[in-house]
């Protein structure tokens, strides 16, 4: 009988091109159990085709959440600094 561990492969992650409701934090754990599967060497071929290309969409998610949340944090930067009112930031740089 060729039975080649599909109940535990394949049901712990989701399908390989869903990130829909994701967060960061899960992706990421995602990406560790994956990154454990593939250091098994036992895996499967066809398994280990499955879940790198899950990881690879799990990366480009974690970079373009990281991206937005630096554009975000940019943002808000910016915002304070604009914030400030003008007598201070002449005041720093005119200490003579």
């Amino acid at each position: 009988m060729s039975s080649t561990d599909e109940t535990d492969s394949t049901d712990k992650t989701a399908p390989a091109d869903t990130v829909e409701g994701l967060g960061y934090s899960d992706a990421v754990a995602e990406l560790d159990t994956i990154l454990g599967e593939l250091e098994d060497d036992d895996i499967d071929i066809d398994v280990l085709a499955t879940k790198v290309e899950r990881a690879a969409v799990l990366i480009r998610f974690c970079r373009e959440r990281i991206g937005a949340a630096k554009v975000q944090v940019e943002r808000v930067v910016a915002e304070l600094e604009d914030d400030q009112p003008d007598s201070v930031s002449a005041g720093e740089t005119s200490t003579e």
